[in-house]
């Protein structure tokens, strides 16, 4: 030091080489210079705010809130590819997710995604309504190959060949007055 020893007690309270001990109570003793830097950049007990939620934390406690912030934004859970606020997976999980597994709800007991499931439920499942093309009444898919067994409105071809096709509930009548194929006794009783 140079200068007088009276002017070293001013010096004293501004020099960066003394040695304090860290005002945020982390118990860290550094130089005067090093230590406002390190209250600044490096304190574990430094206040820093959350960038998801604007919540002021101390530097240590800053990872824990993270790993639950309500407000971070984090991937779905089942990679549906969405991205929210945590605060939103559940009801997205909920509602919305179209990679969460349910039974199919027209009750053939398949289990699908969300996503597949729409899909199954208009298209291929055995149990969705579908109308005959013919009546126009709705059957559930796997009964409609049957209905069409004996759909009245259904055209077929006369079972005696006669070349006519009509709906089915026209054909015994067909059969009684118009089908020239129809085999009839001969009314004298000749037996032919």
């Amino acid at each position: 030091w140079l200068g007088s020893l009276e002017d070293c007690e001013n010096h004293l309270d501004t020099c960066g080489y003394v040695y304090e001990t860290c005002e945020l109570e982390c118990g860290v003793v550094l130089r005067r210079e090093e230590l406002r830097i390190h209250e600044k950049e490096k304190c574990l007990n430094r206040i820093v705010k959350c960038e998801h939620c604007q919540k002021d934390f101390k530097s240590c406690e800053l990872n824990e809130h993270l790993e639950k912030c309500p407000m971070m934004k984090v991937s779905c859970d089942l990679k549906c590819g969405l991205v929210m606020c945590r605060e939103d997976m559940e009801q997205h999980l909920k509602c919305d997710c179209g990679m969460v597994r349910d039974k199919c709800r027209l009750g053939c007991g398949v289990e699908l995604t969300r996503n597949e499931l729409k899909l199954h439920e208009k298209e291929k499942c055995p149990n969705r309504i579908v109308k005959c093309e013919h009546c126009q009444k709705g059957f559930k898919s796997r009964e409609l190959n049957g209905h069409f067994e004996k759909c009245p409105k259904m055209k077929v071809s006369c079972g005696l060949k006669c070349g006519a096709a009509m709906c089915r509930e026209e054909m015994e009548q067909h059969l009684k007055r118009d089908c020239g194929m129809v085999r009839e006794k001969c009314k004298l009783g000749c037996g032919v």
